[in-house]
């Protein structure tokens, strides 16, 4: 079963995680985040965080993606959903990045919590 994903740090196509995390993923577009989100970069590796704070922040721009079962099990496994520190799984509305397409959809979006 296929999956919505929005990505906007490591797994973006031609980003460092690209190719070993998303297999056969295949990309919808450029999308933007309906609601304001904080992004940061964290740690000594300066790696994008999207804070789950909706409101605060900005239209985070990323890219959609629909991948399958295994694959979304591997992205888990990247960001660490089952550790205390983790990023969680929650689904967002995005939108199309394009200006003859504003298509909206609900995707899943890897997000850290505020208390991180």
């Amino acid at each position: 079963m296929g999956h919505l994903v929005f990505i906007y740090g490591t797994l973006k196509k031609g980003f460092p995680n690209h190719d070993q995390y998303m297999g056969s993923a295949q990309l919808l577009g450029q999308y933007h985040t309906v609601e304001k989100y904080p992004l940061v970069l964290c740690d000594e590796r300066y790696v994008p965080c999207m804070i789950h704070s909706p409101g605060q922040g900005y239209h985070v721009e990323g890219e959609l993606f629909e991948v399958d079962d295994d694959c979304l099990k591997r992205m888990d496994a990247l960001e660490r959903t089952q550790e205390p520190d983790g990023y969680r799984r929650h689904a967002i509305p995005v939108r199309s990045s394009e200006e003859i397409n504003q298509d909206m959809k609900e995707a899943l979006a890897y997000l850290v919590p505020p208390e991180n």
